[in-house]
């Protein structure tokens, strides 16, 4: 009978297998965060509503995933406040209350605010040059139409606006906020109009830390916030009828 090989595996073999170990853990990493982009731009362009159902079924199909990938992703919508999961019925996209949505907007314009007044003036020059380069290809986005490019490009302007104020723990915090509020002002970035208008405002923001005038900033920042808010309190009370 032929001798059975009890070798132990070589340093190389196991190099092999752990490669091959980490490139399945990172394939299922980007699959969790390609679902979670995807559902996230869903939500935020308005392709699904509040209190939608989110089948795990159907995204396993829609992203060939496996069911604990799609499972990782929802959780990871949950935690950011974009889903909702109930217990024996699914996830759900998240329908906040009028009493949540003023808690979050009070927040997002608590930590603006002290962002503004965190960022130099007058503004260093890389940064009016990042900003006027984003906005760039935002107000391009708003020409041609392409709803998903001004998303993450308005993404990419107050995220560079805010880290300006060289605090990351502040600046991380109102991303996560601003996060939350994906779920709440979706028909600001399908509406023209109110996208017309956060493109102006843009403009008007990178002027006034031209002008160093971070009163001016300070209003746009709060005016900025103002109208997703009230559109979606409006919408919730004509859906509930109250």
């Amino acid at each position: 009978m032929p001798k059975r090989d009890n070798a132990k595996p070589s340093s190389a073999d196991t190099d092999r297998y752990l490669v091959g170990e980490q490139a399945e853990t990172v394939a299922e990493t980007a699959s969790v965060t390609d679902i979670v982009s995807a559902i996230e731009e869903d939500i935020v362009l308005n392709r699904v509503h509040p209190k939608e159902r989110l089948v795990e079924e159907d995204l396993m199909q829609r992203f060939a995933g496996k069911r604990h990938v799609v499972r990782q992703a929802l959780f990871q919508l949950e935690n950011a406040g974009l889903v909702e999961r109930i217990k024996n019925r699914g996830a759900f996209v998240k329908s906040y209350t009028p009493e949540e949505v003023e808690g979050i907007y009070v927040m997002r314009e608590l930590l603006e605010e002290a962002a503004a007044d965190r960022i130099p003036m007058p503004a260093p020059p890389a940064l009016i040059e990042a900003l006027t380069a984003i906005q760039s290809r935002h107000s391009a986005a708003v020409e041609s139409g392409d709803l998903r490019a001004v998303f993450h490009q308005n993404i990419a302007f107050h995220r560079t606006l805010f880290a300006a104020c060289g605090n990351e723990y502040l600046s991380d915090t109102i991303n996560e906020f601003a996060q939350k509020a994906h779920a709440i002002r979706f028909i600001g970035t399908t509406d023209r109009q109110s996208i017309l208008l956060a493109r102006d405002e843009h403009l008007a923001m990178i002027d006034a830390l031209e002008r160093q005038d971070r009163t001016e900033l300070h209003r746009l920042c709060y005016q900025h916030l103002q109208p997703s808010k009230e559109r979606y309190l409006h919408l919730y009370r004509l859906r509930e009828g109250g």
